[in-house]
């Protein structure tokens, strides 16, 4: 029967979530010095055949993946992740099970917070108006200083309460990405308060979620990449 694989964890870790994607079992086991959380899915079709029942089994997923959360840090497969069997998974898994080990060991027992800062001044910026190259670009540059700037701010009021920070940007957005150590969690969030607001630019908090963009080490990421989820 088709499985949906939701995480891998260490092997000495197992947690017993009360129900998975469409009510299904969620059964750990043992692959490959891993622990792998998986539900049987007769009809995946019909499960994520459209946008309303695909929606529905998403936050299904989610919800699997912030119980096991609580306990644990898992690394987590992009949704749906379907295998036709166990000998599949197995397969699978003997392929890239060094690259999980390797992770889980680097990742430990930390969890990851995102925070997501926009341009107030966008909001109300009508994309249809031209703007001339120059303008463009001093815009541009001040933005670029600012963002260095709130950079500068975040590292500084969270010190050695994060492991790792790394950083991006989405079309309109800039996203930070903190890895925290589990028993920092408290302090981190009391510690971003403390930073206050910064004037024109927006941000929001959200987390603590699975490592996901922890996964590739530093020193293998192209300047800029995010990590990369298992596929």
């Amino acid at each position: 029967m088709p499985l949906l694989v939701y995480c891998v964890s260490r092997p000495e870790q197992i947690v017993n979530p009360a129900s998975g994607v469409a009510g299904a079992v969620v059964r750990a086991r043992r692959i490959g010095g891993l622990q792998v959380y998986t539900s049987e899915i007769a009809d995946p079709a019909e499960r994520f055949g459209n946008a309303e029942s695909l929606k529905e089994a998403t936050l299904q997923f989610q919800q699997v993946l912030r119980e096991i959360l609580l306990l644990i840090t898992p690394i987590p497969f992009r949704f749906p992740m379907m295998v036709e069997s166990e000998e599949d998974l197995e397969r699978h898994l003997e392929q890239e099970k060094e690259t999980y080990r390797a992770a889980l060991e680097r990742i430990g027992g930390a969890v990851q917070y995102e925070m997501v800062g926009t341009w107030a001044a966008d909001e109300q910026t009508d994309i249809a108006t031209p703007v001339s190259g120059k303008q463009y670009l001093e815009r541009r540059e001040q933005e670029l200083a600012r963002v260095e700037a709130i950079d500068s701010k975040l590292r500084r009021v969270t010190g050695d309460l994060v492991a790792e920070w790394r950083r991006r940007q989405d079309r309109r957005a800039q996203r930070w990405f903190a890895l925290v150590p589990r028993q920092n969690r408290e302090k981190f969030i009391a510690a971003l308060k403390s930073a206050g607001p910064s004037q024109g630019f927006r941000m929001r908090l959200t987390g603590p979620w699975p490592p996901s963009e922890f996964i590739v080490p530093r020193e293998d990421l192209d300047p800029g990449a995010p990590g990369k989820l298992p596929e």
